[in-house]
């Protein structure tokens, strides 16, 4: 009788558990259904899908497969797709991950033989990528309390006292505490797990950065911004196509707003005109060095001379040079 109520309950339970789930699924499709009605094949770009430019979406696919390790997809990517990719496109990428997923299981070696092969390249650009490597191994030491082995594992790290001088006294002072609880001395954050996720992170930029590429997948970026661009485009693509203004430009009416982390480049406003500099519409440097867009440089020259809005000079508009950045 006991067996037999206890197996009515749980039941009884799953029954319950099950309304829930169906209802919460079945809600979710009306939402989608309600939320996306506008049709956005108008923002579709077939040259890049279908015409002469696939191949360059084709490549951005696969780059971006190569990025998560998915070798087995680019390859099924490639069979159907009929895409080109040469061996020698992959080869970094297979590398790289093999690299990042050691990182994951907390062996450094594969990373610190990189670094050693790539060092003239890596102190170029001022990297700190290998100090942090070392500087993980010795915590490692740390925490593992094996004393010997981290008095000997700080001779390697020497040869980074010039650069990294404050961190490696925080290191070293870390050893008082090695027969103790580190855990709970002020040295306790450099036990933080969070290290291991963030030298992965620091690898795979210094990596990237070395093979010409961004941090992020262009894909994963590009799609990105289309999703928060999107409602503001189609806003202002109802209000154009009343107007009949579609299409007539290659840039649009307003600015959309796609966030600190989509902003890749600098930007100029001209100070006279109040207005952001385009190709069409560069930003100038005048003799005396201050810079206005050209339009406002047009506007202000009078018998080919210019004289600057915010100091006495005058110029010749010719002798102005066009910014880039």
């Amino acid at each position: 009788k006991q067996w037999y109520q206890r197996r009515v309950a749980i039941t009884a339970g799953i029954s319950v558990s099950h309304k829930d789930w169906h209802g919460s699924i079945s809600r979710f499709g009306k939402v989608i259904d309600k939320q996306l009605t506008e049709n956005v094949s108008f923002f579709t770009n077939r040259d890049l899908i279908t015409g002469r430019n696939s191949h360059l979406l084709h490549q951005l696919i696969c780059e971006h497969f190569l990025r998560q390790g998915n070798l087995d997809l680019v390859e099924k990517f490639i069979t159907e797709s009929g895409h080109q990719l040469e061996e020698c496109r992959k080869r970094p990428f297979v590398d790289l991950n093999q690299i990042v997923g050691c990182l994951k299981r907390r062996d450094l070696e594969p990373a610190l033989r990189w670094c050693e092969n790539n060092r003239p390249a890596l102190k170029k650009r001022g990297s700190s990528l290998e100090f942090m490597l070392h500087r993980l191994n010795f915590i490692t030491l740390i925490k593992e309390r094996n004393t010997a082995a981290a008095l000997t594992y700080a001779q390697i790290l020497g040869q980074f006292v010039d650069t990294h001088k404050k961190q490696l006294q925080r290191l070293m002072g870390s050893l008082l505490y090695i027969s103790t609880a580190i855990e709970n001395s002020t040295y306790n954050d450099l036990m933080d797990p969070q290290h291991w996720v963030d030298i992965c992170e620091m690898f795979t930029k210094e990596a990237c950065s070395l093979m010409g590429l961004s941090k992020e997948s262009p894909l994963s970026i590009t799609v990105d911004a289309g999703c928060k661009a999107l409602p503001a485009l189609n806003s202002i693509r109802q209000v154009m196509e009343a107007k009949q203004l579609w299409g007539l430009k290659d840039e649009l009416p307003c600015e959309v707003d796609l966030g600190p982390s989509c902003q890749f480049h600098s930007l100029f406003a001209c100070p006279i005109l109040r207005a952001q500099c385009t190709k069409s519409n560069p930003p100038m440097r005048l003799e005396c060095g201050h810079v206005i867009s050209n339009d406002a440089l047009k506007r202000l020259a009078i018998s080919n001379k210019v004289k600057c809005p915010y100091c006495p000079q005058e110029t010749s508009p010719s002798e102005a040079k066009q910014i880039y950045f």
